[in-house]
């Protein structure tokens, strides 16, 4: 599917004003050190933790591996974390062409290239839709799945409204700071703190390479949405255990979402609510996402073999 790159990948241009900050983490503390090659693709991504048994995490769309900053030194503790940007997101390079396939095939690659053979799949938004495709085409592969506020809907459903972009051009602002500042979580929601907000944002930006100044990481030429019906049916063929958890406050998973959850997915699945969260409950409930996953690890050791033993 894709070869490992055997020298760590470049630093991003222009890294060391990135890693200007005062407070709080600096843009090397977010680099990728590796890279996969996958169709051509460099996919880059981390292993970190002392744990014996794998997770790895899936960001949403238009979003990189940092929305995970705040969870993961306690996720390293307990899980060997295996973290990575998808094609067209981060510091991964981009593709003429992206789908469900695409990036289940981009996490199957970083999995084989880490030698991971079972791990609790954990995604967030569109991350858990990959998530439920990649559990139900390769099931050995995985212990359990986590999906953090995933809109799941029926076959046929007209696509979600997204704002949309200026056709074929980037976005470009004078500075790194200005591109930072007009950053914003989407869909909108109370934000959290400028502190929790900024290193998430910061890591979106990168140097121009079309003209002087900044613009977004993500591919601006157009980054598809999810084929729905691909994911509708991969529900079905679920087989591993599923976690499906649900910001009370979410503009995403409304109650309608979630009543089509509770009768698509697998008998067996668990559905927490955390009542306060907004969409992006890994960034504003960091605490509430931890212990839940806390518990899953206890739950999960006998079904996620720890990772040396192949």
């Amino acid at each position: 599917m894709g070869r490992v790159e055997t020298e760590a990948a470049a630093r991003p241009a222009a890294l060391a004003e990135l890693e200007t900050s005062a407070q709080g983490p600096r843009m090397s503390d977010f680099a990728l050190p590796d890279t996969v090659l996958v169709d051509g693709t460099p996919i880059r991504y981390a292993v970190s933790g002392s744990g014996s048994r794998d997770l790895v995490l899936v960001h949403g769309y238009r979003a990189h591996h940092g929305w995970w900053y705040r969870m993961l030194p306690a996720l390293e503790e307990r899980w060997r974390v295996i973290r990575f940007d998808l094609s067209g997101h981060g510091d991964s390079g981009h593709r003429d062409r992206y789908g469900v396939d695409v990036w289940t095939s981009d996490l199957i690659t970083v999995l084989d290239a880490v030698g991971s053979r079972q791990a609790l799949l954990v995604g967030h938004s569109m991350g858990g839709r990959i998530a439920a495709v990649a559990g139900a085409d390769h099931p050995d592969r995985f212990g359990g799945i986590v999906m953090f506020d995933s809109m799941l809907r029926p076959a046929g459903s007209p696509p979600p409204r997204m704002a949309s972009l200026p056709p074929g051009r980037e976005i470009r602002y004078p500075t790194r700071d200005v591109a930072a500042a007009r950053f914003r979580l989407r869909p909108p929601q109370p934000e959290p703190s400028a502190e929790v907000v900024r290193p998430v944002a910061e890591y979106a930006v990168r140097p121009s390479t079309a003209a002087q100044g900044w613009t977004w990481k993500f591919d601006q030429r157009g980054l598809p949405l999810i084929d729905n019906d691909r994911v509708t049916e991969s529900l079905a063929r679920l087989r591993n255990p599923v976690w499906f958890v649900r910001a009370g406050r979410s503009l995403i998973v409304s109650d309608e979402v979630a009543a089509y959850a509770r009768a698509a997915l697998p008998a067996g699945t668990t559905f927490v609510t955390v009542p306060e969260a907004h969409h992006h409950l890994v960034l504003d409930a960091t605490d509430e996402c931890l212990r839940l996953l806390a518990d899953l690890h206890a739950d999960l050791a006998a079904t996620v073999r720890p990772w040396s033993t192949g």
